[in-house]
């Protein structure tokens, strides 16, 4: 029955010899790609690990950046009513001003009308 089967009736042509070394190449090649795939193993570990910690990151730098928005945002808004009361102050003291300006140009006109008055007398 051996002969029936060519690879088992050349196995038992070979010496024993030869047939230990198959066997120990065999065997060498096993366990190197058994070390392949442990290597690989452990690289893709790392590479999830790493992933990880960068989504981590950019969830923990994005909740971050949302948070300096809202405060950014609230500054401006801040900013933005403290410089239109400033505005609004500016153009109150500019309507003052004028008021001011014309009570005194109305004053000088009195004062010079009582000195001429007083100067021809």
């Amino acid at each position: 029955m051996l002969h029936h089967f060519s690879g088992q009736k050349k196995m038992s042509k070979e010496r024993p010899t030869e047939f230990h070394k198959k066997i120990k190449r065999l065997k060498e090649s096993r366990d190197g790609l058994k070390l392949n795939i442990r290597e690989k193993s452990l690289m893709t570990q790392r590479l999830q690990d790493r992933n990880a910690e960068i989504i981590e990151s950019r969830d923990l730098w994005r909740s971050h950046n949302k948070e300096l928005s809202k405060e950014f945002a609230r500054q401006r808004e801040d900013l933005e009513q403290r410089a239109q009361a400033a505005r609004e102050e500016t153009e109150r003291e500019r309507i003052r001003a004028d008021r001011e300006r014309e009570r005194a140009d109305k004053l000088q006109i009195e004062i010079e009308a009582i000195w001429g008055k007083k100067s021809r007398a």
